[in-house]
C-alpha cells in the first residue's frame, strides 16, 4: 500500500508541474486574447521545476533563475483552438525599471509549441514582464504585460 501510495503522490506532484510549467494548462489570469489569438503566460522561479524536466530542457533549478513560459492558440471558427508558432520576444524589469531582454526558444513536444526564456531573479520583488508575439500573417506584435513577485533567498 505505501508503493501506491508514493505512486499517487508523484503523479500529482507532475500534474503541479506541468500545470506551472505549460500554460495553455493554465488559468484565466494567465491569459490575454486578441481576436482569435490566445496567448498564454506563465512565469516561476527554476527551484520549482523537477530535476528531470529542468534536465530535459536544459534548464538550471535554482531561486535567482526565472523562467517564462509561452503558448499561443488560434480559436477556429469551430470553437477548437489551435497551438501555432510565431515570433516571441519580451523583456524583464524590476520597479526601479531596470530592464533585460528575455530570449525565448521554442520547444515542440507531442504538437505542442512552447516558447521557454529564462531570466535572472536579482533580488526579491516585483518583476514586470512585456512580452511581444507575432503571429503569422500579423504585422504589428500584440504586447503582453503581467507582473510576478519573487523571493531570492
Amino acid at each position: 500500500m505505501r508503493v501506491a501510495h508514493r505512486i499517487a503522490l508523484l503523479l500529482v506532484v507532475i500534474a503541479v508541474l506541468l500545470a506551472l510549467l505549460l500554460p495553455r494548462a493554465g488559468h484565466a489570469n494567465q491569459s490575454e486574447t486578441f481576436g482569435d489569438i490566445v496567448v498564454r503566460y506563465s512565469a516561476i522561479s527554476t527551484d520549482q521545476l523537477f530535476p528531470d524536466s529542468a534536465h530535459r530542457y536544459g534548464i538550471e533549478r535554482s531561486a535567482h533563475n526565472g523562467l517564462v513560459n509561452i503558448a499561443i492558440e488560434r480559436k477556429m471558427p469551430s470553437g477548437e483552438a489551435a497551438l501555432i508558432a510565431a515570433n516571441v520576444s519580451g523583456r524583464v524589469a524590476d520597479l526601479a525599471g531596470h530592464a533585460r531582454p528575455i530570449r525565448f526558444r521554442e520547444t515542440q513536444e507531442e504538437g505542442a509549441i512552447d516558447y521557454l526564456g529564462e531570466f535572472p531573479i536579482d533580488a526579491s520583488g516585483t518583476y514586470v514582464f512585456t512580452i511581444d508575439v507575432t503571429p503569422p500573417g500579423v504585422t504589428h506584435p500584440y504586447t503582453v504585460k503581467f507582473n510576478r513577485d519573487y523571493v531570492a533567498d
